[in-house]
Parts: C-alpha cells; sequence; structure tokens
C-alpha cells in the first residue's frame, strides 16, 4: 500500500463553475474591462457591503495604490504590524513613507494596542492593519477609535481575511479603506493574480481609480500621474463563480480546525473565535524545526508562515527590535487547512503530529 501523502494545499480539481466561466470569456473574445470584471465589482461589493470598488492587478498594488491615494509623503509615517508579509512595510517605503513597527500579541499574531498608541506621533499619516491568517483584529474596534482620535487613515490589509468577521461585521468594512488579494491560494482566490480596493469613502475611491488606471479621468485624459494595474477578464469570472462558494468553503476550514483544537496536544493553537476562517491554522512551538523535518518524513506538507520578522529584514533598517515578532518568526508552523482536505487527510496530520511530540 503507498504511503499517504498530504499536501500543503489542494487546488485542484478546479469547479466546473470555474470552467464554465472561463469558456464563456473565451466565447465571447472580450479579455479587458468587460461585463465580467463590472460584474465582480457589483458582487463582491455587495457581499461586503461597501459602496466602491477599484480591481487591481494584486494585492501589493492595491496597498501602493492607496497610499499614494492619501498622498503620503517623505517624512509622513505610516504604522503596520512587525510580522506580516512583506507588502505591508514594502509598500510604505515604495511612496517614500517611514515605516513604523508595531509589535504583535503571540495568540492571535495582531498588532499590540499599546504599542500602536506609543508610536503615533505628530507625523503618522495612517495604520496598515493585516488581519492576518484569516482573524479581524480582536481588538479592532478600539482601534478605530484610536484612529479616528488621532485622525490618521485606517488601511485594512485584507489579503487573508475574504470573508471573516467579528461580531457580525465583515472584516474590510472597519476602516476608511481595505485592500485585498486573489491570489489562487486565498480563500477566495483566482487562477493568477488580481487584488481589489474596497470603500464606502467616494473621494478616496475616485482618487484610486486614477492612480490605478494611468491617471485617466476619461479615455486618453491623463490628469494626473498614475500606474497600469488592472483585473483581467478571466479573473474576475472567475472570482465571480468562486464567490458563492466562499461562505461555504468557510465552514469547511473551520470544520478544519476544531478538528485540530480537539485533538493536538502539546502545542500553542490560534486563537478559536466563530469569525476566524484560518487561511492559514497557524501553531507555535520551540520544536519547530524538528517538527517541519519529521512531518516532510511522513509525506506531510506544512509552511511558515512568516520565517523572518520584518523589523529583522536589512531592507528595512531598523533599529529596534520586536521581541514578539521575532519569536513568533521563530515558532510558528502552518497546517494543511485547504477546504479540498478530507477529514482522513486531517486526521493523519494529528496523529502524527501527537507522535513527534510523545516520542
Amino acid at each position: 500500500m503507498p504511503v499517504k501523502s498530504i499536501p500543503f494545499l489542494k487546488l485542484s480539481p478546479v469547479r466546473k463553475e470555474i470552467r464554465s466561466a472561463i469558456d464563456n470569456v473565451l466565447n465571447e473574445g472580450v479579455f479587458m474591462n468587460g461585463k465580467y470584471l463590472n460584474k465582480f465589482c457589483k458582487d463582491f461589493s455587495n457581499y461586503l457591503g461597501q459602496d466602491y470598488l477599484i480591481p487591481t492587478a494584486n494585492c501589493t498594488d492595491a496597498l501602493e495604490i492607496i497610499l499614494r491615494s492619501i498622498e503620503i509623503q517623505e517624512g509622513d509615517e505610516v504604522i503596520t504590524s512587525a510580522f506580516s508579509w512583506f507588502s505591508d512595510a514594502s509598500v510604505i517605503k515604495l511612496v517614500g513613507g517611514k515605516i513604523v513597527f508595531c509589535d504583535i500579541y503571540l495568540d492571535h499574531f495582531g498588532i499590540q494596542l499599546s504599542e500602536l498608541e506609543e508610536k503615533i506621533s505628530p507625523k503618522t499619516k495612517a495604520l496598515i492593519l493585516p488581519h492576518l491568517f484569516g482573524l479581524v483584529h480582536p481588538e479592532i474596534e478600539k482601534i478605530v477609535s484610536i484612529c479616528k482620535k488621532n485622525e490618521i487613515y485606517l488601511i485594512e490589509d485584507c489579503a487573508q481575511a475574504h470573508g471573516a468577521s467579528l461580531n457580525g461585521k465583515l472584516a474590510g468594512t472597519f476602516g476608511d479603506i481595505a485592500a485585498f488579494s486573489f491570489y489562487p491560494t486565498k480563500n477566495l482566490g483566482a487562477l493568477g493574480d488580481a487584488g481589489a480596493i474596497l470603500t464606502s469613502n467616494e473621494d478616496l475611491a475616485e482618487k484610486c481609480k486614477l492612480w490605478a488606471n494611468h491617471g485617466q479621468s476619461g479615455r486618453n485624459s491623463h490628469i494626473q500621474m498614475g500606474r497600469n494595474s488592472r483585473m483581467d477578464e478571466i479573473q474576475a469570472a472567475v472570482l465571480s463563480a468562486q464567490l458563492p462558494f466562499l461562505d461555504a468553503d468557510n465552514i469547511k476550514r473551520r470544520k478544519i480546525a476544531e478538528l485540530y483544537f480537539t485533538h493536538l496536544q502539546g502545542l500553542a493553537l490560534p486563537l478559536n473565535c466563530s469569525g476566524h476562517f484560518y487561511h492559514q491554522f497557524v501553531i507555535r512551538t520551540n520544536r519547530r524545526d524538528a517538527l517541519q523535518d519529521y512531518l516532510m518524513q511522513k509525506k506531510i506538507e506544512t509552511d511558515i508562515h512568516y520565517p523572518t520578522a520584518l523589523s529583522e529584514m536589512s531592507v528595512f533598517k531598523v533599529n529596534m527590535q520586536y521581541p514578539s515578532a521575532i519569536e513568533a518568526s521563530k515558532s510558528v508552523l502552518s497546517l494543511p487547512i485547504h477546504p479540498s482536505h478530507s477529514e482522513e487527510d486531517i486526521q493523519f496530520v494529528i496523529q502524527n503530529i501527537n507522535s513527534f511530540f510523545k516520542s
């Protein structure tokens, strides 16, 4: 009998609805700025209850366009997490702003409120807040109040938080503006790169539209500088076809998470709450590398999100250390949690993790 193998992701087979959506685009022969893009913009903005969606080529573009639209200039400070994906910090540097990091809580990887309040200065213009691993920051309401009090923009990075919520309110609807990624591995994924900006602020939406489309107010009417960041018709059609399955897929992720919560032993587990939809199921252990090697020997794939804290990357030249972010980078391990994984798959993962800690 062959040894069971558990991939980290199970992105195939592709749903028949996705294949049909692609065929429709190919048959109609309109590949940019057509009806499928319009449909997805309407569908996803309605899902979130936001007034405006600006499609982009990816989430990094979305974040950069937002910063340019709020006119971040040299010397302006933008706060973000010391432990997140590279884009949250890199876009600040790309537009000429000053990166100000905050340390994190180890139990849910969100920024520490005390750190946030300490880091706000007269030069602070915005906060990029990642809802990491599919969890809305548990203290988001307090963060909203802090940002309003200090008149700074709250930018939600929802690249990993499609459908996640807190007290019935969806990620991407708390702040002034939000960025989403639709990379194929996301809870709502395309078949290539795609992203979006969502907001109910008309002025911000118009500025983002200009920056995303060569500064054009109309065809060949360039009224400012801009860039080319677009979502194509195939990705838009795929996303509209995927969207009706998002909530059901998120529930499947929660069911997998519950298996981990019920049966795993000897680990620091992620926060367990109803609105957490586990883009990643991230455990912590001081035996991380040994556990990952052991699981690989058992043909179980895992991943590390993220092996280096942003504050430790030489490209950002930070003099200060952020101990919880560093500790997280040395201890986190992401386990398989794709909706296509079976209960048998997950039980096999659990069995081998528990065996490792018993040995």
